[in-house]
């Protein structure tokens, strides 16, 4: 493992780095606009719809399962190399989809891609720091997904203005290749003790070893649940805005994007903050923040209050994700015994299997009935306070 003699990662690799790493909202967020109309053009339900979503979700999280460990073995480069080209053409072939079983399997593949190059970006960043240093390298890393995740909606929801939702899809297969170009220019090979021989008893072992440990347990946990609503979110958010508020696609990509000027900042705010506070306190404050925004969508959506209030809602349980994500995600893999690659991938499987499940089942009872959506982010913030105390415990037990 190379330890970088800087205290952080040159800004044209963190441009790159995070634009592997934005593949999420890139699959999802650019995508999300276009739900409402994809379920029409097919003439499926609205929980088949967001099957569109769960298959790209339980894709990710295979992916980062698979390419973790590959990149362990064969290198960062190499392994991400191959990917983007692969996405390139899976993308390309989404255009012209016209089966929605086609367009599920298309989907799941995207994801096991993009769960590959975001696992990783991460464990190149894992590769070269520790500590404090880490958690401000992959907050910076979230400054470029942010941006990326403002844009995203705004580019879906006005291509729909003009065009397709499939025209999306002609995007995304622009992006994965000037991703794939810059990579193959700028990105060095940091796994410099790649072997090529892939021993998958040794990487279940080193599973094994990081799920026997507390500390790594806990924060993966919390880490993965604040996606949970993260990905709740996604995938009910354009059903009830757009067919309970009646919000257009494009307004919709606006809302998105607000959020997007959110997830920036508070990425920021936690990379400032983890200078002066403990990383297990400044847990405990994002996810304070986070049941705050969820009490907040419980009560507006259940008695159907104003659309602003909504708005304001979803901003303030969606914005802690990009600092409980960081936060979680450095103090679970310093637990690493191995690569950072396989603990990265561990860490990314639990997240987005999460969001793969959760998907479909905010929308089983229809695109305007919000039931499902209130019992899942309810669950997870019930969940979320186990944790925190669990967390609580471990650091005086320490």
């Amino acid at each position: 493992m190379i330890k970088n003699e800087q205290s952080r990662l040159p800004l044209i690799m963190i441009i790159v780095l995070g634009a592997m790493t934005a593949f999420g909202p890139m699959l999802v967020d650019m995508y999300n606009p276009a739900l409402p109309q994809v379920q029409d053009d097919f003439g499926v339900s609205t929980s088949t719809s967001q099957l569109t979503l769960s298959f790209v979700m339980i894709g990710m999280a295979l992916g980062q399962f698979i390419f973790g460990p590959l990149s362990d073995i064969y290198g960062r480069k190499r392994t991400v190399m191959t990917i983007l080209i692969l996405m390139a053409l899976v993308s390309l072939g989404c255009v012209f989809i016209s089966s929605i079983d086609l367009f599920l399997g298309l989907r799941f593949i995207q994801g096991l891609l993009g769960g590959g190059a975001i696992v990783i970006a991460r464990a190149t960043v894992g590769d070269q720091f520790d500590g404090t240093a880490l958690t401000q390298a992959l907050a910076a890393l979230l400054v470029v997904n942010g941006i990326i995740t403002i844009v995203a909606p705004l580019v879906g929801g006005y291509t729909l203005a003009f065009a397709s939702w499939k025209m999306i899809f002609a995007a995304l297969t622009i992006i994965s290749v000037v991703i794939f170009v810059a990579a193959m220019v700028l990105m060095k090979e940091t796994r410099s003790d790649a072997v090529a021989r892939l021993n998958f008893g040794e990487i279940i072992k080193d599973f094994g070893h990081l799920l026997s440990k507390p500390k790594f347990v806990v924060p993966m946990l919390m880490q993965g649940l604040t996606y949970v609503m993260l990905f709740s979110y996604a995938a009910a958010s354009p059903f009830i805005t757009q067919k309970i508020y009646h919000m257009t696609p494009q307004a919709f990509g606006w809302m998105y994007a607000v959020n997007g000027v959110g997830l920036i900042l508070m990425s920021q705010v936690t990379a400032f903050a983890v200078k002066y506070i403990s990383r297990e306190k400044l847990l405990h404050i994002l996810t304070t923040i986070q049941l705050t925004g969820v009490f907040l969508v419980i009560i507006t959506t259940w008695f159907h209050l104003p659309l602003w209030l909504l708005v304001i809602a979803f901003f303030i349980m969606v914005c802690p994700v990009t600092g409980i994500g960081p936060v979680g995600f450095a103090l679970a893999i310093e637990e690493r015994s191995g690569g950072s690659g396989n603990a990265s991938s561990l860490l990314g499987l639990f997240q987005f299997i999460l969001g793969g499940i959760i998907a479909p089942l905010v929308g089983i009872k229809g695109g305007t009935n919000v039931g499902p959506f209130i019992i899942i982010i309810v669950i997870t913030s019930i969940l979320v306070i186990v944790l925190n105390i669990w967390l609580s415990r471990l650091i005086k037990k320490a």
